[in-house]
């Protein structure tokens, strides 16, 4: 909460009052650990304003924007993040009423778990990718990486629609409004693929299959063999072959 609010600060609203407040919420060395009484008259002199009229009329209105920066920032986190549900360790087995709404929320959390854990190990293979791409690793490794971030691609669209069709367009219980596809970007960015490959994918990944299957059957087509040159080219390929492609596409055009 202590560097929330520096931050704040640090980005308050009004420049012409940012050296006050912060004189006044304490950010600055010489008013640090101070009483308000200082802290207040050190603020004042530095806004140029009489103690009591500082008191009474400026002081009110630096607390309500540091307020609601504070507001803003917590909507906008909410806004830019999903948070996925919380483990904690087991005091014994996990033993459910035989009643059939807690079979039933058992079977959602079971969707969500699929879908979070599915966007979770994509993440690793993504990370993976940039690792080796960026250690300038040999091109066949990163392909191979980049193969496997395909695959779970994949099974994170075929979760993904699993989630759509049993619960709908929003994921049931989250703080915010998401939609499982939304979930699903928080792995991380991904090559640009359109619905038709998109839905390719999610046809072609089988959870209970391996990625030596899923291959196998993308590259049965010329569609799918497409797919993985486009995908391989965009998230594996080091920067100097990407800006090779990019001088060859300029000289053709």
């Amino acid at each position: 909460m202590d560097g929330l609010l520096r931050e704040q600060l640090d980005r308050f609203e009004n420049a012409e009052l940012a050296p006050a407040v912060r004189l006044l919420f304490g950010a600055e060395a010489t008013t640090s650990g101070a009483t308000l009484t200082a802290r207040r008259r050190a603020a004042a002199m530095a806004s140029g304003y009489e103690v009591n009229h500082f008191r009474k009329r400026i002081e009110p209105k630096l607390a309500a924007l540091v307020a609601w920066q504070l507001r803003r920032d917590s909507e906008e986190f909410d806004a830019r993040h999903a948070t996925a549900p919380r483990l904690h360790a087991p005091s014994g087995p996990l033993h459910l009423p035989e009643d059939v709404f807690a079979w039933e929320a058992t079977e959602h959390q079971h969707a969500v778990a699929v879908l979070w854990g599915a966007v979770y190990l994509l993440r690793a293979e993504l990370l993976t990718v940039a690792r080796l791409v960026s250690m300038g690793a040999p091109q066949a490794e990163a392909d191979q990486a980049a193969m496997r971030a395909l695959w779970r691609h994949a099974l994170v669209l075929t979760a993904v629609a699993r989630y759509h069709s049993a619960y709908g367009a929003n994921v049931l219980h989250a703080a915010v409004g998401l939609s499982p596809l939304e979930i699903a970007t928080y792995a991380g960015w991904t090559p640009s693929l359109t619905p038709t490959q998109n839905l390719l994918l999610a046809e072609l990944a089988d959870p209970a299959g391996g990625l030596a299957d899923f291959a196998m059957r993308l590259e049965a087509g010329v569609t799918g063999r497409a797919l993985i040159t486009e995908w391989l080219q965009a998230l594996s390929a080091h920067p100097s072959e990407h800006q090779q492609a990019f001088e060859e596409k300029v000289t053709i055009l």
